[in-house]
């Protein structure tokens, strides 16, 4: 069934250049009545003790990601989706009076990897988020402007500025944190007026450069003589492997060459650092399981290279691993690593500190370190730019020395309340210390920016404006418009009650999943988050409803769906590898399946012609229903015709009867789109080649026309109004994102989408 639905207000505290300039329908609203308020739910606890050890180093939404895009390699095919979004502009284009706005959040950040700072105006940074392309701000923070929205791909992985000219920037695609749940990128960019425009400097394909850069580095002494680290998975590609390491241009970016000192084979480039005022020095550190990892300089500019032992573990133990020199004591070096130990819990290995430019080093460390965790994925660490004694080490907070690693303090600590002065959100990508404004510390992580002005004590955020949230879903409640929201990468389940998009609060928090409205009700809400964690929300407040899921069944879940009985809002229904339902508003719940095929469920269809008919899809691929309200269950129909990919979504529509069944699919190399007009016995491809190949996440008819039906993708929003037979594209001005949800709010006539990494969009239809 179509999700619920609702609209916003004409507020927008973001100043994005590329959105509609266009006066949007106000939201809709029960004549006269305040919003209503909701009280939010439990905050995510902070894990006790240290960590405990991990398999892997991707996070586990890595799965969630792969499954949709990337299945069965490690790694997307991102040129595929480029060529896709190329074709997709040639395709007919829907006739639609108005243009997408953004509509927040614009007061709660999203995943950013990096920043940049002008050398002599700490006002001036530039960010760059996980899947919302460069935003630049010349007030501190206080506002954001995008410099990126049609790009091929606004997943940013590096910044860097020319240390000579810093009106010339560059820019290093496809994220580097070590969790595959983004798409890699498609080659290095270079700005040379301060961001305005870019354009590609290298490509992956053409000059066989990372599809993944987590660090740029440009010689104080020689602009053309750049440096670069990235990541690979030794995925072959028709390009070739796809490698990390280290390469090196010394004719500004126009040829790479490959460092081939730790391996011709695929190793990981982390960091590079050039000396400011020796020519030639330039140190990296790199990993490669086994004894080249660790740190290693150069006093040849790369010509030839040492590693760097002495003090240090074994290299073998050294993980990713950044690294930072002092401005003002240039032979002062320090490097925070992950280690790579047999049991590693992705903790600290050390923070080691040189004082004789590498040649000895010291772990001074202590004990600060030892519940940081995730240092795979957040890594980062600056000296002070007068005093080479303070240092701030960031993993999941801040830790900050201000006597060269003897005593430690942890300046933030993301489980304080939003607001206090130590608040600062969790994994920090990078952390800058600008040479304009000692004391001032900006940090880039999953939560936005965080800024200190004063050494680390206090702590101010600094995402309004900054519309780079990571959406799972969205809905928007049928019955006042001014409701919507959804579940947010590391940000929780973000709300606003006013239909403003600065008035976003968090209403649970973690990872955010799957929420949906009562059609008629904005006050009751189910909304969710990892691991089948389900709250309703009921006259504004929260209780805990989760599903009594064995823990194995349920630690295997990253997002589990959710949907009510058309008919019956105290019916609600979701799935881990079978489906469960609640009779009572989640007071009790009970499995209505066996397990299906074994992967998650995916989508669950009620209709709302019949709600005795369920339909459900699966990771797998899997279809299967039920038309007597789940007593039975069929076998698996997905049949030849289905891809054997990831089902998105299930459609059905009140008006067409519950055996008309749409299907989304994900992943890429085949059609997207299926319609069964017998309830999914038989199914047809709608597709046909007219739509993107690339992962398809919702299909959605509209509830006062059953011959409109829309689909997002990974390229946009495309429209059918003939029943799914012929398609035009009605992406228009929406960034080039993953758009992941679509939602109708019948009242006030308005579509809106959820983009994974730049925010929620809406559209008058």
């Amino acid at each position: 069934m179509a999700r619920k639905q609702k609209p916003k207000s004409r507020q927008r505290a973001t100043r994005d250049k590329n959105a509609s300039k266009q006066p949007v329908k106000p939201a809709s609203s029960k004549a006269g009545s305040a919003p209503i308020s909701l009280k939010p739910g439990p905050p995510k606890l902070k894990p006790v003790g240290p960590p405990p050890p991990r398999i892997s180093e991707h996070k586990s939404r890595s799965v969630w990601f792969q499954a949709r895009a990337t299945w069965p390699v490690r790694d997307a095919p991102v040129r595929q989706l480029v060529a896709a979004r190329l074709r997709s502009m040639q395709s007919p284009q829907a006739v639609v009076a108005g243009q997408w706005e953004n509509v927040g959040p614009t007061n709660i950040g999203g995943r950013t990897t990096s920043l940049v700072c002008h050398p002599s105006n700490a006002d001036m940074i530039w960010v760059g988020a996980a899947g919302g392309g460069v935003w630049q701000s010349s007030d501190g923070g206080q506002t954001w402007s995008t410099q990126w929205h049609s790009q091929d791909i606004l997943n940013i992985g590096s910044l860097a500025l020319d240390p000579n000219d810093p009106q010339t920037i560059y820019c290093g695609t496809g994220e580097a944190d070590l969790s595959a749940d983004s798409y890699p990128g498609v080659g290095l960019f270079r700005s040379t007026d301060g961001g305005a425009t870019w354009h590609v400097l290298a490509s992956p394909s053409a000059n066989g450069i990372p599809r993944r850069i987590g660090a740029i580095a440009v010689d104080p002494f020689d602009a053309k003589h750049i440096k670069l680290g990235g990541v690979g998975y030794n995925e072959v590609s028709a390009s070739g492997n796809d490698f990390g390491g280290l390469y090196t241009s010394h004719d500004g970016g126009i040829t790479w060459t490959r460092e081939q000192f730790v391996s011709s084979g695929n190793y990981w480039g982390h960091a590079v650092v050039f000396h400011p005022t020796t020519q030639g020095t330039v140190y990296a550190t790199v990993t490669e399981q086994g004894s080249k990892s660790g740190i290693w300089r150069s006093s040849d500019e790369g010509a030839s290279w040492q590693q760097l032992t002495a003090g240090l573990p074994d290299p073998a133990s050294f993980g990713r691993t950044s690294l930072a020199i002092s401005p003002s004591s240039p032979a002062i070096l320090y490097a925070l690593a992950r280690d790579e130990n047999s049991g590693s819990s992705d903790s600290v290995l050390g923070v080691f500190r040189s004082a004789d430019g590498g040649d000895t080093w010291t772990n001074v460390a202590g004990n600060e370190f030892a519940n940081e965790r995730q240092m795979s994925y957040g890594n980062t660490i600056a000296v002070h730019p007068t005093d080479a004694n303070t240092v701030i080490c960031g993993g999941v907070d801040l830790h900050l020395t201000t006597d060269g690693g003897t005593t430690w303090n942890q300046v933030t600590h993301w489980d304080s309340n939003r607001g206090n002065p130590d608040y600062a959100h969790a994994d920090h990508h990078t952390v800058v210390m600008p040479a304009a404004s000692p004391g001032r510390i900006y940090s880039a992580n999953d939560g936005g920016v965080d800024m200190s002005k004063d050494t680390g004590k206090t702590w101010q955020n600094l995402s309004n404006g900054l519309a780079v949230t990571m959406f799972y879903d969205i809905d928007v409640a049928a019955s006042d418009g001014r409701n919507f929201g959804g579940g947010a990468q590391d940000n929780g389940t973000l709300v606003t009650t006013t239909g403003s998009a600065g008035d976003y609060m968090q209403i649970l928090g973690g990872d955010g999943g799957w929420m949906i409205y009562d059609p008629q009700d904005a006050a009751h809400l189910y909304a969710s988050f990892y691991n089948m964690g389900i709250y309703r929300f009921k006259g504004g407040t929260p209780t805990d409803v989760s599903p009594p899921v064995p823990d194995p069944e349920r630690s295997a879940i990253w997002m589990c769906f959710i949907t009510m009985d058309p008919a019956d809002s105290t019916k609600v229904y979701t799935g881990s590898n079978r489906l469960w339902r609640t009779t009572d508003d989640g007071k009790t719940w009970s499995p209505l399946s066996p397990p299906f095929d074994g992967s998650a469920i995916s989508a669950i269809e009620v209709a709302p012609a019949d709600s005795n008919r369920i339909y459900v899809g699966t990771e797998n691929g899997g279809f299967f229903r039920s038309t007597d309200g789940g007593q039975t269950w069929s076998a698996n129909l997905s049949s030849s015709v289905l891809p054997g990919h990831t089902i998105t979504r299930l459609e059905t529509s009140a008006q067409s009867g519950a055996d008309i069944l749409l299907a989304t699919v994900a992943n890429f190399g085949h059609s997207h789109v299926f319609r069964s007009q017998d309830g999914g016995i038989t199914w047809a491809d709608v597709d046909k080649g007219q739509l993107p190949d690339v992962p398809h996440h919702a299909v959605l008819i509209a509830p006062n026309d059953p011959n409109t039906v829309y689909v997002c993708n990974d390229v946009g929003v495309f429209v059918s109004k003939d029943a799914a037979t012929t398609w035009s594209n009605m992406t228009l001005n929406l960034p080039n994102a993953m758009v992941i949800d679509l939602v109708y709010q019948a009242t006030d006539g308005m579509l809106y989408a959820a983009t994974y990494g730049r925010s929620i969009w809406r559209i008058a239809v």
